[in-house]
């Protein structure tokens, strides 16, 4: 799905089984994590970044949970931005194509940027300067969610593939996700290397994981 001049009908379909996977295996939990820990929800005006919004269904969780503030979303394939703004533009969402390697944002411009199921499709390099970036455009408040690699974890999704979210695409990314996601211990290594201070994380349900900053 990160190939530009995909078939519309193959990528709606893809990100119609991703919002069903957040639904049903735990990426709403993961947002829900990042909403109780990030504890802004009663700040008037808090400005929020979400990166690599995808489907756009995490992001419209975020922004009816932060009811006032003020919601950016970004991603740079322009096809599944089109579907994201189309499904959700309807809400005060400031939808906007961007490369999370170079955002295109002022230093310590958000109260609070997340990064949801995004950070397993860069290299170690560029992984790096996405938390970086991510850092950069913060006031200190970061989240990042993702799957974890693990062979129990790969075994879950192949048999969800082959069983019922069974559209080509879907079983091509799901599997290659999983076998691209990093460790617990990797993610920690790159915050490290992106200069990160005084982060946690942690182990999520459903093979996910959170690392963040505050």
């Amino acid at each position: 799905m990160d190939l530009p001049n995909l078939d519309p009908g193959a990528l709606a379909r893809d990100l119609q089984n991703l919002e069903t996977i957040n639904r049903h295996f735990g990426g709403r939990q993961a947002t829900s994590f990042i909403l109780r820990k990030a504890a802004i929800g009663q700040k008037k005006n808090s400005t929020v970044l979400d990166c690599a919004c995808g489907a756009g269904d995490l992001t419209a969780q975020l922004f009816h949970s932060l009811p006032g503030s003020h919601l950016s979303a970004v991603d740079l394939q322009p096809q599944t931005l089109a579907y994201a703004r189309e499904k959700y533009g309807s809400q005060n969402i400031n939808w906007q194509q961007a490369d999370l390697k170079q955002l295109p944002f002022q230093d310590q411009t958000f109260d609070l940027v997340t990064c949801q199921l995004a950070l397993h499709h860069f290299s170690d390099t560029d992984a790096v300067q996405v938390l970086s970036e991510l850092k950069r455009v913060s006031r200190g408040l970061v989240f990042v969610t993702d799957l974890t690699r693990s062979a129990l974890g790969y075994l879950g999704v192949w048999l969800l593939v082959h069983t019922w979210l069974r559209d080509p695409m879907t079983r091509h990314d799901a599997l290659l996700s999983v076998r691209r996601a990093y460790t617990r211990a990797e993610l920690e290594s790159l915050a490290r290397q992106a200069s990160w201070e005084n982060f946690q994380s942690c182990g999520l349900p459903w093979f996910r994981q959170a690392l963040w900053m505050d």
